[in-house]
């Protein structure tokens, strides 16, 4: 395992889809928790991940199933990991979301800042379709307002972070995201993910 993944049982993951678990599952040495349960779930020395499936109603339950196992007292820092669209920014940047908006109610969340090296911040609006009309520094998924309102029912908005990674904007178009690139752009910058864990696990 990379030393720079090393672990302290307070990291809890929330990831969408597994073209975007499967480079976090392999740099974590996280392995599948039998017997299968309502979600998938990889567990290694300290981290949890589960994969939500997409949706921002996937990923409050995703937030509930962790925190069912979390024994009370016990501080742990939660991190969404995936990719967005971007109104400027090009593909493959990553993003340390400051702000989420949810589109659809209008509830807006301000998050704590931690910004690794080389990771732009900037808002996140949370979409209920894939968006095809960007403004120009708007960075915009599927999970997150789901994310952050149950972290934040858990008085734990000041444990939480996200990361995403653009995936399309305005000169690529969702029609060209499949699995692979997924996959591939998580790949390229699973240092930074790598980088903004081992900040968490200072604060934890």
């Amino acid at each position: 395992m990379n030393p720079q993944f090393q672990a302290n049982n307070q990291i809890n993951l929330i990831v969408a889809l597994p073209a975007e678990a499967k480079p976090l599952i392999k740099a974590l040495g996280l392995v599948r928790h039998q017997p299968v349960e309502r979600l998938l779930l990889y567990t290694g020395t300290g981290i949890r991940l589960a994969v939500t499936g997409t949706g921002a109603a996937a990923a409050s339950l995703g937030v509930d199933y962790l925190y069912s196992m979390i024994p009370r007292g016990h501080p742990v820092q939660w991190l969404n990991v995936g990719v967005c669209g971007h109104g400027s920014l090009a593909v493959g940047e990553p993003l340390l979301a400051d702000r989420v908006i949810d589109q659809r109610s209008g509830r807006c969340w301000s998050l704590q800042s931690r910004r690794p090296l080389a990771a732009c911040t900037g808002p996140l609006t949370c979409v209920r379709t894939a968006q095809s009309d960007y403004q120009s520094q708007m960075a915009y998924d599927m999970e997150s307002a789901g994310f952050i309102a149950s972290v934040s029912s858990l008085d734990a908005v000041e444990s939480a972070s996200i990361m995403k990674i653009v995936s399309d904007n305005p000169d690529h178009s969702t029609r060209g995201i499949n699995a692979k690139l997924v996959q591939d752009l998580v790949q390229q910058r699973i240092r930074i993910v790598g980088d903004l864990i081992a900040q968490l696990q200072h604060h934890a």
